[in-house]
């Protein structure tokens, strides 16, 4: 009876706790760290400075950045400060986690009080909800993944054609947070190619073709404008953790003309045995999360936390799935995919950011094996 009743009351008033739930861990964040305006974003904020005085960015790759230096600029224009830009992108982060939640209901039709779960977990795992106090990109970014989700899972169990369109605003605005959100376009082309009647699936091809070449345009702007790495200085300087540099270096054959991408390709295939060495310790080092510069206590804490979602969403693959959840199961398997091929080719972030992005999608995975085995044990 009581059980019903706190059921009944979360399933009721599921927005507004979410809404207080976040609310408490936002303060928490700002007693935690208070708004971070030093490091990574200084450089946000003086191309957002840049862009008042002189309407322009100093280079063409920070447009991949552009949503954060946007909301900066509004914020200095509108003379609310960084305060004020701060609670831009949480409020839009807060947004966008609602309407998380309002998707997850239609993945979770006769488990209703799933979503909440995932939301839950999502708002109180620290390291993935704490960037909305930082004018980093990675609060957007997060949010932008989430909207994007979002877009799909709507799109999927609806079949809206207009939603189509806001699938492709949300990829954009992906894109524009961060230049990862350019590996979103094979598992966004993916999901369209399984989701799509076979008749349909001819537009594919040119939309392919468009994804392929704001792949390689994005890839070329970032490693041709930024003036302190290419896009082998990972590998010729053996990080595993982007900026954390090895005890020692190891002499490769590399490719100093051509393109980033022929760089890259040339270096792969001229020195693949290191290349599988490197790649699977940034593997181990991008999913596991830990760091020789974490404490001990850290460390257990992500990997008790870690593993048992990685366990979970591992059995996903092998269990039977309802075809109407195939679609968005592809969509996330593939971006994960598409991440981890990225990280064997670069190195993975000092501070496992590029993981957080998908932190999402294990819950999902991981939520839908929970519900199989309940149903297997009754």
């Amino acid at each position: 009876m009581i059980t019903n009743t706190i059921k009944n009351f979360c399933l009721k008033s599921g927005n507004s706790i979410i809404v207080l739930f976040w609310l408490l861990f936002f303060l928490l964040h700002l007693y935690l760290y208070g708004i971070v305006t030093t490091f990574e974003a200084a450089k946000y904020i003086k191309e957002a400075e840049r862009l008042i005085n002189y309407q322009t960015l100093s280079a063409t790759r920070f447009w991949f950045y552009s949503i954060t230096i946007f909301i900066i600029t509004i914020s200095l224009k509108l003379k609310i400060g960084f305060t004020g830009a701060v609670i831009i992108q949480s409020l839009l982060n807060l947004l966008t986690i609602l309407f998380f939640h309002r998707s997850l209901k239609l993945i979770f039709p006769k488990f209703s009080l799933f979503p909440l779960i995932i939301i839950a977990i999502t708002i109180a795992f620290l390291p993935y909800s704490s960037w909305n106090v930082f004018l980093y990109t990675e609060s957007v970014f997060y949010s932008s993944i989430l909207f994007l989700t979002s877009a799909i899972i709507r799109h999927n169990y609806t079949k809206k054609k207009s939603i189509v369109f806001l699938i492709i605003f949300a990829l954009v605005v992906t894109i524009l947070s961060r230049p990862l959100g350019i590996l979103f376009i094979p598992a966004v082309l993916f999901y369209f190619y399984v989701s799509l009647e076979k008749k349909a699936r001819l537009i594919i091809i040119p939309a392919g073709i468009i994804g392929l070449g704001v792949l390689v345009y994005a890839t070329n702007i970032v490693f041709t404008t930024t003036t302190d790495a290419t896009i082998t200085l990972s590998a010729k300087e053996g990080c595993v953790v982007c900026g954390v540099l090895p005890a020692t270096n190891v002499k490769l054959n590399l490719l100093t003309a051509g393109s980033p991408l022929q760089q890259l390709y040339y270096y792969v295939s001229h020195n693949f045995s290191h290349f599988i060495t490197l790649g699977f310790a940034r593997l181990n080092a991008f999913f596991f999360m830990t760091r020789p510069y974490y404490s001990a206590r850290h460390n257990i804490f992500l990997l008790a936390f870690i593993i048992p979602l990685y366990i979970l969403s591992g059995i996903s693959f092998v269990i039977k799935k309802e075809s109407r959840y195939k679609p968005v199961f592809y969509f996330m398997v593939v971006s994960i995919i598409t991440f981890a091929i990225v990280i064997m080719l670069q190195c993975d972030d000092y501070h496992n950011r590029f993981i957080l992005g998908l932190f999402p999608f294990l819950l999902i995975l991981s939520g839908k094996t929970t519900i199989w085995l309940v149903s297997k044990k009754n």
